[in-house]
Protein backbone atom coordinates (compact mmCIF):
# COMPACT_ATOMS: atom_id res chain seq x y z
CA UNK A 1 0.00 0.00 0.00
CA UNK A 2 1.24 3.46 -0.84
CA UNK A 3 0.91 6.35 1.50
CA UNK A 4 0.51 9.80 0.08
CA UNK A 5 1.77 12.79 1.96
CA UNK A 6 0.40 16.23 1.22
CA UNK A 7 2.68 18.88 2.62
CA UNK A 8 1.37 22.41 2.62
CA UNK A 9 4.34 24.66 3.19
CA UNK A 10 4.24 28.19 4.51
CA UNK A 11 7.52 30.04 4.94
CA UNK A 12 7.52 33.48 6.54
CA UNK A 13 10.43 35.69 5.56
CA UNK A 14 11.99 38.82 6.99
CA UNK A 15 13.20 39.04 10.55
CA UNK A 16 10.59 36.61 11.88
CA UNK A 17 11.42 33.02 12.62
CA UNK A 18 10.80 30.75 9.65
CA UNK A 19 7.86 28.40 10.11
CA UNK A 20 6.99 25.27 8.17
CA UNK A 21 3.38 24.06 8.40
CA UNK A 22 2.02 20.86 6.94
CA UNK A 23 -0.34 17.94 7.12
CA UNK A 24 0.56 14.29 6.67
CA UNK A 25 -2.22 11.98 5.50
CA UNK A 26 -2.54 8.55 3.91
CA UNK A 27 -4.28 7.63 0.69
CA UNK A 28 -7.61 7.40 2.52
CA UNK A 29 -7.25 10.98 3.70
CA UNK A 30 -6.54 9.90 7.28
CA UNK A 31 -3.99 11.85 9.27
CA UNK A 32 -0.79 10.02 10.25
CA UNK A 33 -0.07 10.47 13.94
CA UNK A 34 3.39 11.11 15.39
CA UNK A 35 5.37 11.05 12.15
CA UNK A 36 8.83 12.59 12.60
CA UNK A 37 9.63 15.80 10.68
CA UNK A 38 12.87 17.73 11.04
CA UNK A 39 16.21 19.00 9.81
CA UNK A 40 18.89 16.31 9.76
CA UNK A 41 21.54 16.86 12.44
CA UNK A 42 19.89 19.93 13.98
CA UNK A 43 17.42 20.71 16.73
CA UNK A 44 14.71 21.79 14.29
CA UNK A 45 12.23 18.93 14.58
CA UNK A 46 8.72 17.97 15.61
CA UNK A 47 6.09 15.25 15.39
CA UNK A 48 2.77 15.36 13.61
CA UNK A 49 -0.38 15.66 15.71
CA UNK A 50 -2.94 12.88 15.90
CA UNK A 51 -4.72 14.35 12.86
CA UNK A 52 -1.47 14.61 10.85
CA UNK A 53 -0.97 18.38 11.19
CA UNK A 54 2.42 19.78 12.18
CA UNK A 55 4.18 23.10 12.67
CA UNK A 56 7.98 23.17 12.45
CA UNK A 57 9.98 26.22 13.54
CA UNK A 58 13.17 26.48 11.48
CA UNK A 59 15.55 28.25 13.82
CA UNK A 60 18.77 27.18 12.05
CA UNK A 61 17.60 26.59 8.50
CA UNK A 62 19.40 27.40 5.29
CA UNK A 63 19.00 26.28 1.70
CA UNK A 64 21.51 23.45 2.02
CA UNK A 65 19.71 21.79 4.95
CA UNK A 66 17.76 18.58 4.40
CA UNK A 67 14.22 18.11 5.62
CA UNK A 68 13.46 14.53 6.66
CA UNK A 69 10.06 12.86 7.06
CA UNK A 70 9.90 9.47 8.70
CA UNK A 71 7.38 7.00 10.04
CA UNK A 72 8.13 3.48 11.19
CA UNK A 73 7.18 0.91 8.54
CA UNK A 74 7.87 3.23 5.59
CA UNK A 75 10.98 4.44 3.80
CA UNK A 76 12.08 7.86 4.97
CA UNK A 77 12.07 10.89 2.66
CA UNK A 78 14.90 13.46 2.65
CA UNK A 79 14.44 16.73 0.77
CA UNK A 80 16.78 19.66 0.32
CA UNK A 81 15.04 22.86 1.40
CA UNK A 82 16.21 24.77 -1.69
CA UNK A 83 14.44 22.23 -3.93
CA UNK A 84 11.06 22.59 -2.26
CA UNK A 85 8.34 24.60 -4.00
CA UNK A 86 7.28 26.96 -1.27
CA UNK A 87 4.52 28.68 -3.21
CA UNK A 88 2.08 25.75 -3.54
CA UNK A 89 0.98 22.54 -1.93
CA UNK A 90 3.01 19.44 -2.76
CA UNK A 91 2.37 15.74 -2.74
CA UNK A 92 4.95 13.23 -1.54
CA UNK A 93 4.82 9.46 -1.64
CA UNK A 94 6.20 7.23 1.09
CA UNK A 95 7.03 3.73 -0.06
CA UNK A 96 6.30 0.99 2.51
CA UNK A 97 9.42 -0.52 4.03
CA UNK A 98 9.79 -4.15 3.06
CA UNK A 99 10.73 -6.27 6.05
CA UNK A 100 11.69 -9.94 5.86
CA UNK A 101 9.11 -12.13 7.52
CA UNK A 102 10.03 -12.74 11.12
CA UNK A 103 10.31 -16.28 12.29
CA UNK A 104 7.50 -17.31 14.60
CA UNK A 105 9.09 -17.81 17.98
CA UNK A 106 7.81 -20.68 20.06
CA UNK A 107 8.83 -20.60 23.68
CA UNK A 108 10.24 -23.80 25.12
CA UNK A 109 8.14 -25.57 27.75
CA UNK A 110 10.56 -24.55 30.45
CA UNK A 111 11.24 -20.86 29.92
CA UNK A 112 13.96 -19.00 31.75
CA UNK A 113 13.11 -15.39 32.45
CA UNK A 114 15.55 -12.64 33.33
CA UNK A 115 15.62 -8.87 33.85
CA UNK A 116 18.05 -6.75 31.84
CA UNK A 117 18.90 -3.09 32.21
CA UNK A 118 18.83 -0.88 35.29
CA UNK A 119 16.81 -2.98 37.75
CA UNK A 120 17.42 -0.94 40.92
CA UNK A 121 15.26 2.17 40.97
CA UNK A 122 17.10 5.24 42.28
CA UNK A 123 13.91 6.98 43.42
CA UNK A 124 15.82 9.91 44.90
CA UNK A 125 17.43 10.75 41.55
CA UNK A 126 14.90 12.46 39.27
CA UNK A 127 15.51 12.06 35.52
CA UNK A 128 13.56 13.51 32.61
CA UNK A 129 13.62 14.74 29.03
CA UNK A 130 15.72 17.50 27.46
CA UNK A 131 13.78 20.22 25.68
CA UNK A 132 14.55 22.49 22.75
CA UNK A 133 13.21 26.03 23.12
CA UNK A 134 10.45 24.99 25.50
CA UNK A 135 9.15 22.04 23.48
CA UNK A 136 9.72 18.43 24.46
CA UNK A 137 7.94 16.64 21.59
CA UNK A 138 10.28 14.12 19.97
CA UNK A 139 12.83 14.19 22.80
CA UNK A 140 14.29 10.77 23.66
CA UNK A 141 16.21 9.29 26.57
CA UNK A 142 17.98 5.94 26.12
CA UNK A 143 20.32 3.50 27.82
CA UNK A 144 22.49 0.72 26.40
CA UNK A 145 21.71 -2.84 27.46
CA UNK A 146 24.35 -5.54 27.13
CA UNK A 147 23.29 -8.93 25.78
CA UNK A 148 24.84 -11.89 23.93
CA UNK A 149 21.96 -14.39 24.02
CA UNK A 150 18.91 -14.84 21.84
CA UNK A 151 16.11 -13.26 23.83
CA UNK A 152 12.43 -12.35 23.44
CA UNK A 153 11.13 -9.14 25.01
CA UNK A 154 8.32 -9.78 27.51
CA UNK A 155 7.76 -6.40 29.19
CA UNK A 156 9.26 -2.96 29.80
CA UNK A 157 9.38 -1.32 33.22
CA UNK A 158 10.40 2.02 34.70
CA UNK A 159 9.55 3.94 37.87
CA UNK A 160 7.62 7.22 37.87
CA UNK A 161 8.95 9.41 40.71
CA UNK A 162 6.36 12.14 40.19
CA UNK A 163 3.64 13.07 37.69
CA UNK A 164 1.73 16.30 38.31
CA UNK A 165 -0.02 16.32 34.92
CA UNK A 166 -3.77 15.68 35.13
CA UNK A 167 -4.21 14.06 31.71
CA UNK A 168 -2.67 10.82 30.50
CA UNK A 169 0.77 11.24 28.95
CA UNK A 170 1.79 9.79 25.59
CA UNK A 171 5.12 8.06 25.00
CA UNK A 172 6.74 5.94 22.32
CA UNK A 173 9.01 3.04 23.24
CA UNK A 174 11.93 2.49 20.85
CA UNK A 175 14.61 -0.15 20.49
CA UNK A 176 17.80 0.44 18.49
CA UNK A 177 20.84 -1.53 17.42
CA UNK A 178 24.18 -0.88 19.10
CA UNK A 179 26.54 0.72 16.57
CA UNK A 180 29.93 0.58 18.33
CA UNK A 181 28.55 2.23 21.44
CA UNK A 182 26.34 4.65 19.51
CA UNK A 183 22.59 4.53 18.89
CA UNK A 184 22.01 2.76 15.56
CA UNK A 185 19.00 1.76 13.46
CA UNK A 186 15.69 0.67 14.92
CA UNK A 187 15.01 -3.02 15.43
CA UNK A 188 11.24 -2.49 15.43
CA UNK A 189 8.84 -3.04 12.55
CA UNK A 190 5.89 -1.17 14.04
CA UNK A 191 5.60 1.65 16.57
CA UNK A 192 4.94 1.06 20.27
CA UNK A 193 2.87 3.99 21.58
CA UNK A 194 1.34 3.94 25.04
CA UNK A 195 -0.40 6.14 27.60
CA UNK A 196 0.68 6.70 31.19
CA UNK A 197 -1.62 8.07 33.85
CA UNK A 198 -0.13 7.02 37.19
CA UNK A 199 1.21 9.70 39.53
CA UNK A 200 3.90 7.55 41.11
CA UNK A 201 5.14 3.98 41.08
CA UNK A 202 6.37 1.30 38.69
CA UNK A 203 4.88 1.28 35.22
CA UNK A 204 4.83 -1.97 33.24
CA UNK A 205 4.20 -2.33 29.51
CA UNK A 206 3.63 -5.81 28.07
CA UNK A 207 5.59 -6.52 24.88
CA UNK A 208 5.05 -10.23 24.18
CA UNK A 209 2.52 -9.56 21.40
CA UNK A 210 5.13 -7.53 19.44
CA UNK A 211 7.48 -10.53 18.98
CA UNK A 212 10.64 -8.44 19.47
CA UNK A 213 13.83 -10.42 19.79
CA UNK A 214 17.57 -9.91 19.45
CA UNK A 215 20.85 -11.71 20.11
CA UNK A 216 23.13 -8.73 20.69
CA UNK A 217 23.48 -5.45 22.60
CA UNK A 218 20.68 -2.91 22.10
CA UNK A 219 19.41 0.48 23.21
CA UNK A 220 16.03 1.01 24.85
CA UNK A 221 14.62 4.52 24.49
CA UNK A 222 11.63 6.40 25.85
CA UNK A 223 10.35 9.15 23.53
CA UNK A 224 8.16 12.04 24.66
CA UNK A 225 5.10 12.68 22.46
CA UNK A 226 3.90 15.69 24.44
CA UNK A 227 4.58 19.39 23.84
CA UNK A 228 5.40 19.87 27.52
CA UNK A 229 7.22 17.52 29.90
CA UNK A 230 8.82 19.72 32.54
CA UNK A 231 11.03 17.80 34.98
CA UNK A 232 9.45 19.72 37.88
CA UNK A 233 6.13 18.10 36.92
CA UNK A 234 7.20 14.71 35.55
CA UNK A 235 10.29 12.63 36.17
CA UNK A 236 11.34 9.01 36.52
CA UNK A 237 13.99 7.18 38.52
CA UNK A 238 17.46 7.41 37.01
CA UNK A 239 20.71 5.80 38.07
CA UNK A 240 23.75 8.10 38.48
CA UNK A 241 25.95 5.16 37.47
CA UNK A 242 24.33 4.47 34.07
CA UNK A 243 25.38 6.09 30.78
CA UNK A 244 22.72 8.42 29.43
CA UNK A 245 21.96 8.95 25.75
CA UNK A 246 19.77 11.94 24.90
CA UNK A 247 18.28 13.34 21.70
CA UNK A 248 16.26 16.56 21.88
CA UNK A 249 14.44 16.31 18.52
CA UNK A 250 13.54 13.79 15.84
CA UNK A 251 16.70 14.00 13.70
CA UNK A 252 19.12 15.82 15.98
CA UNK A 253 22.33 14.12 17.10
CA UNK A 254 22.40 11.74 20.05
CA UNK A 255 24.44 13.04 22.98
CA UNK A 256 26.15 10.58 25.31
CA UNK A 257 27.43 11.26 28.80
CA UNK A 258 28.90 9.04 31.48
CA UNK A 259 26.73 8.64 34.55
CA UNK A 260 28.24 10.45 37.54
CA UNK A 261 27.74 10.09 41.26
CA UNK A 262 26.57 13.69 41.58
CA UNK A 263 23.43 13.93 39.46
CA UNK A 264 22.79 13.00 35.86
CA UNK A 265 22.90 9.42 34.66
CA UNK A 266 20.59 7.30 32.58
CA UNK A 267 16.98 6.23 33.17
CA UNK A 268 16.31 3.14 35.24
CA UNK A 269 14.76 1.29 32.30
CA UNK A 270 14.59 -2.49 32.44
CA UNK A 271 13.13 -5.37 30.46
CA UNK A 272 11.80 -8.76 31.40
CA UNK A 273 13.05 -11.14 28.73
CA UNK A 274 12.60 -14.82 27.87
CA UNK A 275 15.77 -16.77 27.18
CA UNK A 276 15.49 -18.60 23.84
CA UNK A 277 18.87 -20.27 24.12
CA UNK A 278 21.21 -21.30 26.94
Amino acid sequence: MKVFLFLFLIISNGYAQQVLQGKIIDNKNHGISFASIGIIGKKDGTLSLENGDFVLKLTNSNNDDSLKISYLGFKSISLCLKNLRLDSSQKFILIPQEFPLNEVLVKPKKVKYKFLGSTNYYKGNCSGFADAEGNWKGSEAAILIKNNKKILFESFQFYVVQNKYKDSLLFRLNFYKNNNGLVGETILQKPIIFKLGIQQGEFKLLLDSYQIFTNSDFFVSLECLMDEMEMSKFCYAGSPFVHSFVKVKAFSKWQSSVGRRNGGGGGDFNLKIAMLED
